[in-house]
């Protein structure tokens, strides 16, 4: 089964639009990649910084999977406009829900603990 014909029944199956799909993806794969990872990378920052890579990366593979034929076929430059375009929003879409996460998981102290957690069983 090709790429596209794989997209196409997801979106059939899901009965969502294209771009929620994308924004689902790319959230869906940055959250999985922080769990994943948490027994690796005990620092919330390494970890956070390593998931944007893989959703950017999985992004990436993803319009290159959309786009193959023409690229095999004619290379980079018989991309047209419209394909261009779709791309890039494509991108937007896939990558800017894990991107603000991680900017506010860097710059703020939004998802910090308020009050330090305290052990339930005192040791002796």
């Amino acid at each position: 089964m090709d790429f596209t014909a794989f997209k196409m029944n997801i979106i059939e199956t899901t009965g969502l639009a294209k771009d929620a799909l994308h924004i689902y993806v790319g959230i869906g794969v940055y959250l999985l990649c922080l769990v994943v990872l948490r027994p690796i990378f005990k620092k919330q920052g390494i970890r956070s910084f390593i998931a944007v890579i893989v959703v950017t990366g999985i992004a990436l593979l993803g319009e290159y999977l959309d786009n193959r034929e023409t690229i095999e076929s004619l290379g980079m430059a018989g991309l047209s406009r419209d394909q261009i375009t779709a791309s890039i929003r494509d991108l937007i879409n896939t990558c800017m829900l894990s991107y603000v996460l991680y900017g506010l998981m860097t710059w703020t102290k939004i998802f910090n603990a308020s009050n330090p957690s305290t052990k339930l069983l005192k040791q002796r």
